[in-house]
């Protein structure tokens, strides 16, 4: 369990008790996350407990040179994904008349969510412009096509998790909780040298 939980890690894996169940039990050991946090140090990293949500992820030690490249492409995949996460989670918020956002364990049953699109303009609208850019961009015309294959790509993206192939219920991973944190780490991470582009582009994040 130790390299399997390692491994994933450092692939940038959130490990939650809804994502990674096993591996989430493994790190709540003390001992074990101690010697999954040596190991981690060995290579300028730590692991970092996200308390609010009970999850667990990997963190650089300090920001420098010798990280830029990947931390300059970590700031890539998340500009391309994060305005349209904060979009989805809009358009949830709006769809389901929910007075919290969406959080780790959250259940969405998207078949509650089919009723409130077919009889809204609005957010079909929405719904429609969402699936028109990366990473929920597709061909599909019909709202509930459409649907479906934005849920489909939050559970290839792991937010989301299904208990048992073809329900409709989803769970929400700790994953939604970075989302939350995202404009605060952004502003934290002063110290990163980005080009130009990408400057000029987080400050856009920062709304």
């Amino acid at each position: 369990m130790f390299k399997q939980t390692v491994q994933k890690l450092l692939t940038g894996a959130v490990i939650c008790e809804t994502a990674y169940p096993e591996e989430f039990e493994y790190l709540k050991a003390g001992s074990n996350s101690g010697r999954v946090n040596d190991f981690l140090a060995n290579l300028d990293r730590n692991l970092t407990c996200l308390e609010s949500a009970e999850a667990y992820y990997c963190t650089f030690t300090q920001v420098d040179q010798s990280n830029s490249v990947e931390l300059t492409a970590l700031f890539t995949e998340m500009r391309a994904t994060f305005r349209p996460l904060v979009e989805f989670l809009d358009l949830l918020l709006t769809a389901s008349h929910a007075d919290l956002p969406v959080r780790a364990k959250s259940v969405v049953n998207i078949n509650t969510l089919f009723d409130p699109f077919e009889h809204d303009q609005t957010l079909r609208d929405q719904l429609r412009r969402l699936t028109s850019i990366k990473p929920f961009k597709t061909n599909k015309v019909e709202t509930r096509e459409q649907l479906v294959t934005v849920f489909q790509k939050l559970e290839e993206m792991h937010y989301l998790v299904r208990k048992n192939p073809g329900s409709s219920r989803y769970y929400a991973t700790a994953k939604f909780d970075l989302i939350y944190i995202l404009i605060e780490f952004l502003n934290d991470s002063e110290k990163v040298e980005l080009p130009e582009e990408a400057q000029s582009q987080q400050e856009e994040l920062l709304f």
